[in-house]
Formats: C-alpha cells, structure tokens, sequence
C-alpha cells in the first residue's frame, strides 16, 4: 500500500483498516446485548449509522428497535444518546409506535428539545 499511495497515505489507509471495528448497525438492532465501542467518538459514529441505517430501512420496526439502543447509550453517555434520539425522533415512520423505552428517556429527550 504504501509503495503505491506513498508513506504518509499508505500509513493512514493502513492504520484506519487497522481500527476499523464498528459494529454493523443491523447487528446492534437485532441484539440488544451487541457489545458497543468504548470511546464516546465511536458510539457516536455507531448511533450515526444506526439512524442512518432506520432512514434508509424506513420500518416502523426498525425505528423502534433503535430506541432500545438509544436506552442503553444513554445509560452510560447522555449526550450522545440526545443527539441520536433528536435524529432518530424525526425519521418516525407513519406507523410507528414509540416504545416505553422512551419514558425512561424523558430528560435526555428534553435535553435534546424534543419534549416541553
């Protein structure tokens, strides 16, 4: 890699595909248990590919499997969970039902302007 990009280039490439250990979001919709990165930057990088990911499938399913996520975040990093549930609160499918996951979220949520 690096005769072909250069050092500085072929390093970073490297280096990224080294660190590259992201859960996949579906995964993490699917088991509830699903181990999530350590460091704050990587959940919120997961919870960003999670919402994107309930746009892109646009189920009501989907969305409310995300809240459970959202829950568990929150636990450990409020604000991050603010963030995505902000985001994740405006791709709320038709026919959707939220979840009593979010009752346990009320302050994150009204933290994030969601809710009065």
């Amino acid at each position: 890699m690096v005769g072909a990009v250069g050092e500085a280039a072929g390093f970073e490439l490297l280096s990224w595909l080294r660190d590259l250990d992201l859960p996949d979001p579906e995964t993490l919709l699917s088991d509830p248990t699903a181990p999530l990165p350590e460091r704050v930057d990587r959940v919120h990088a997961v919870l960003g590919s999670v919402v994107a990911h309930v746009a892109a499938d646009g189920s009501a399913d989907t969305w409310q499997r995300a809240w459970t996520l959202i829950a568990r975040v929150a636990r450990h990093t409020p604000d991050v969970a603010a963030t995505a549930a902000r985001s994740l609160a405006a791709r709320r499918p038709r026919d959707a039902v939220l979840p009593g996951t979010v009752l346990h979220l009320t302050p994150i949520l009204r933290s994030a302007g969601l809710l009065p």
